[in-house]
């Protein structure tokens, strides 16, 4: 199977992944016209069959395909592909990959009750450097969150309530205003629903009633007619959980060399860059898992990493569901952003995005909790580089949102 028709395969696929956006269109319901550029004749007839294929499917066959000795000598040696499942102008070609990666949208979607105003977003940045809201005084969302590091804290595994440390790896607040599932095991369906969370679990901010909580908000001087302003009515826990939600609504990332490229810049990416977009989207199969405008199928799915930290084992999304199929899976991480954010996996056991990709390289440690998503993928040391280098394109500029002035607020 020549490197043609395999890119012909995938732009046939590009041009299928567009298809949605044709019926749609763009604001005013007409076909959108960039989606249509793609020229018939780079599909060979050969990838007809392939057109009904599942979206996995068809990543496995190309990855399949880029992997196996082909009938023109670009065979694969010692399990390492001779060449990419397309070339870089065939890339350049394209207006949709599989997987639906493409550009961010510009706003992330919010509740019909909970649309962003200015006295919302600053109620709620008051509320997220808050240091009252711990037990201690000690801590606040931005403890474990911290603007300064990624929206995370740069440890492997959170620190909570009294200096102990937790089980899991503080995940970014960059970009979960897209998620349909928050925390690792997706416990939390909303932004509003984890914002107060942390608040009262005793292993983390550890308040140790709502009553505490709503005290010190109608007590102090900086909330005083803050929440009638923003909600129409006074403090309560899903007022204080919508205020939060609504501030990080705020920590999206701005357009990244990647969405440049996308939106038509073809120079925006270089060739290594490129390189790691075609086997993302190809050979290491990422997409079937980091998938979408903001890099996750918001699932959860057994990776076969080897529990570090203090708990010995970590049943994942299992805790929440009690269904077998769920144990040791964990929620996706979208990868804006990702090289701000290390360590990385539930548990912080790695440390450098090149640590992540030969995990992935080596099909995860423990085989016996692992997806059938992931398998080892032979991939060499200059595309391993190559995939770093296009995950390090997925970062954009953020917004400058910095703690209020005063003493009740930090991190």
């Amino acid at each position: 199977m020549s490197t043609k028709v395999i890119a012909g395969a995938l732009v046939a696929f590009g041009a299928l992944m567009a298809a949605p956006l044709m019926l749609l269109g763009a604001d005013s319901g007409q076909p959108a016209a960039s989606t249509m550029l793609l020229a018939a004749s780079t599909a060979p007839t050969t990838v007809n069959s392939e057109e009904s294929m599942s979206e996995e499917a068809m990543i496995e066959e190309l990855r399949r395909r880029a992997m196996e000795s082909s009938g023109e000598g670009d065979a694969a040696v010692d399990g390492q592909p001779q060449e990419l499942a397309m070339s870089i102008e065939d890339l350049d070609a394209m207006t949709a990959l599989p997987g639906n990666v493409a550009a961010l949208p510009s706003h992330p979607p919010y509740p019909a009750d909970n649309a962003p105003t200015a006295e919302r977003i600053e109620l709620g940045r008051k509320l997220y450097f808050d240091l009252r809201l711990s037990r201690d005084k000690t801590m606040s969302c931005a403890s474990c969150h911290d603007p300064d590091k990624g929206w995370a804290d740069c440890l492997p595994r959170a620190i909570g309530f009294g200096g102990h440390e937790l089980g899991r790896h503080s995940p970014t607040v960059i970009n979960t205003a897209y998620n349909t599932a928050q925390f690792w095991d997706g416990r939390a369906a909303t932004l509003e629903e984890q914002a107060v969370g942390p608040i009262m679990a005793a292993g983390e901010m550890a308040m140790q009633s709502t009553d505490d909580v709503l005290e010190m908000i109608r007590t102090a001087p900086e909330y005083q007619g803050a929440f009638e302003s923003a909600y129409g009515s006074g403090p309560s826990m899903d007022n204080i959980g919508r205020a939060i939600a609504a501030f990080e609504r705020e920590v999206v990332t701005g357009p990244s060399p990647f969405d440049e490229y996308m939106l038509g810049d073809k120079s925006a990416l270089s060739e290594s860059e490129k390189r790691g977009l075609i086997l993302f989207t190809t050979t290491a199969s990422c997409t079937a898992c980091h998938s979408g405008s903001n890099f996750t199928d918001s699932k959860f799915h057994a990776l076969g990493v080897k529990q570090a930290g203090p708990l010995t084992e970590d049943l994942g999304r299992f805790a929440v569901t009690n269904d077998p199929k769920d144990k040791y899976g964990f929620k996706t991480p979208g990868l804006r952003n990702i090289e701000q954010s290390a360590p990385y996996m539930h548990d912080g056991s790695l440390e450098t995005l090149e640590g992540v990709v030969d995990f992935y390289n080596r099909g995860g440690v423990r085989t016996d909790i692992r997806s059938h998503l992931i398998q080892p993928l032979n991939l060499s040391d200059s595309q391993k580089a190559d995939l770093v280098a296009f995950l390090r394109s997925l970062t954009g500029p953020l917004p400058e949102l910095t703690a209020p002035e005063g003493e009740p607020f930090g991190k």
